[in-house]
């Protein structure tokens, strides 16, 4: 049966109702509660944004039962080290699975690379270098989360449960990447080759545990297990299914999942 996860998008309300519906997701019956990392709200048709690790940060001291996850860690945004230790600060003060999605990052020529520009931020280029820096992060996780590091990392956070790391793929190449190295491939559900990415990452995760995520945007009806979108992604058998909200939804939008 498939997993319902939460993804919150700020709008523009303050955090106190961010918080809000936050807690109403940690009271519920939802696997995880994902946040976003984006610099700016353009991205995600939203009129503001959070720095994504701050904003974990809140999530960890103010919820208690649902794991936390972002979806995704951009990797040109931030070095390889920050992000990683970030998620196993996030991992150890909140005391639950983290979930680290990872994503290679946008072509310098797509209006998502927007945020990019603006800050002089770099974007690797052609697609292959950020699939390489991609692999920078997953060489990285590899070392630093090994149960059996080496002395160098000695006195980075400890960790009790290694970050779920899940690749965030736009392409076939990098489903291969993410059934080859990580736990687990986040699809965006509309996607005209979801299925074929799915499909590629198995193939390359085959003899290992493997998850297999998928995103869609919150629309009316999508509470009812019987919705198309729910129904088709139970019969393709994935683990887990983030429903996105642009802006911060009221508490009965969240609460009739339950209903």
């Amino acid at each position: 049966m498939t997993t319902l996860d939460i993804q919150l998008i700020p709008g523009p309300d303050d955090w106190g109702r961010l918080r809000e519906a936050s807690l109403v997701v940690d009271g519920s019956d939802f696997g995880a509660l994902w946040v976003c990392d984006h610099l700016a709200g353009y991205s995600m048709s939203s009129t503001t944004m959070l720095e994504a690790w701050s904003w974990l940060g809140a999530l960890a001291e103010a919820t208690r039962r649902v794991e936390l996850g972002v979806l995704v860690m951009n990797a040109s945004n931030r070095s390889p080290a920050v992000g990683l230790v970030a998620a196993a600060s996030i991992a150890r003060i909140s005391g639950r699975r983290f979930h680290l999605g990872l994503g290679a990052g946008t072509s310098p020529r797509s209006s998502f690379a927007r945020e990019q520009v603006a800050t002089s931020t770099p974007i690797a280029s052609p697609m292959a270098a950020r699939h390489a820096r991609l692999e920078e992060v997953l060489d990285l996780a590899d070392r630093m989360w090994d149960p059996d590091r080496g002395p160098e990392f000695d006195t980075f956070p400890s960790l009790d449960e290694r970050p779920r790391i899940i690749v965030g793929v736009n392409s076939l190449e990098l489903a291969r990447i993410a059934g080859a190295r990580a736990d687990g491939i986040n699809v965006r559900w509309t996607s005209p080759e979801a299925l074929d990415q799915l499909k590629v990452a198995q193939e390359a995760a085959v003899g290992r545990p493997f998850e297999l995520t998928a995103y869609t945007v919150y629309e009316d009806g999508i509470s009812d297990p019987d919705h198309p979108v729910r129904r088709s992604v139970e019969a393709a058998g994935v683990d887990r299914l983030v429903i996105t909200f642009i802006g911060v939804p009221e508490a009965r939008e969240l609460e009739q999942f339950g209903s």
